[in-house]
């Protein structure tokens, strides 16, 4: 296993330490993988001013609380790359809200920390779609996928193929109105359903909660840059009743797949999404 001298920061406004959400699960499988091949660094992007000139290449994460002072000197600098998780070239996040997902020009923001980018890694189809028609980059790359732990994946192996189904319907319970569970639960009323509310701060519990269900609601009142949580219901042979136009993860064709089928296709896309970050950082 090649190891590289590079000094890396990886930037972000939050670490899964600090908060259990996609993105932070994301960023931690990217950065498991990066220490084993640089002298890789989680930053807090508040944190880095006085640290700048430390790092030779800056991943880039949630950027929120990011300076304008720090975006100028990495733009200028030129080496670093956004992992984009959350439509920040838009003031309010959600292109969604316009038709055809194209943002109104002055609601665009972040368009030159865009462009100067070396790469920006989106998640699915879709999503390189829209930050191209909103953005005009050439710059984009879709990994196609969201990053599990070969860990986790093989727990959602085991999970989807020996746990027994025993509610025919089950939403996410979740206190973020992004998430639609207020819409999922009307929904549920309206059709007579008494749905499985999932949620535990256990990933092992709620990944069981949901391979015991037959069905899984999810009404998301953004465009998601994929949805784990869609594609981990496919990979525990749940159906997903939602708005596949809001979600990343239907823009791929691999989406059609379900349980261990979905499992080994996610896996090899995870392991080739790591090498192109791998490959950029060293280019």
């Amino acid at each position: 296993m090649k190891y590289y001298k590079m000094k890396v920061a990886f930037l972000s406004d939050f670490f899964d330490s600090e908060i259990v959400g996609g993105a932070e699960k994301n960023d931690s499988v990217l950065i498991n993988h990066l220490k084993t091949k640089f002298e890789l660094d989680k930053v807090h992007t508040y944190n880095l001013d006085p640290l700048i000139d430390k790092y030779d290449f800056f991943i880039v994460s949630n950027f929120i609380r990011l300076s304008p002072a720090c975006k100028e000197a990495l733009i200028k600098r030129g080496n670093y790359i956004i992992y984009e998780h959350d439509h920040k070239y838009v003031a309010s996040r959600n292109p969604a809200a316009y038709v055809n997902f194209k943002a109104p020009e002055d609601q665009i923001i972040n368009k030159v920390f865009y462009q100067s980018a070396l790469r920006v890694f989106v998640l699915s189809s879709v999503c390189k779609k829209v930050i191209e028609d909103n953005l005009a980059l050439t710059n984009v790359h879709n990994i196609a996928c969201s990053l599990w732990s070969k860990e986790n994946l093989k727990l959602i192996s085991i999970l989807s193929t020996e746990t027994q189904k025993k509610y025919d319907y089950g939403i996410l319970n979740s206190t973020n109105g992004i998430k639609g569970t207020a819409i999922a639960l009307d929904y549920c009323r309206n059709k007579s359903i008494v749905p499985r509310p999932i949620m535990s701060p256990s990933y092992p519990d709620f990944l069981k909660q949901m391979a015991e269900c037959e069905k899984f609601l999810f009404f998301p009142q953004v465009l998601e840059t994929f949805s784990r949580v869609c594609a981990e219901a496919k990979m525990l042979n749940c159906d997903v009743m939602t708005n596949s136009k809001m979600i990343g993860f239907f823009s791929e064709e691999y989406s059609s797949l379900k349980g261990i089928e979905l499992i080994n296709k996610i896996s090899d896309n995870v392991d080739q999404a790591l090498l192109s970050f791998e490959e950029i950082i060293i280019l």
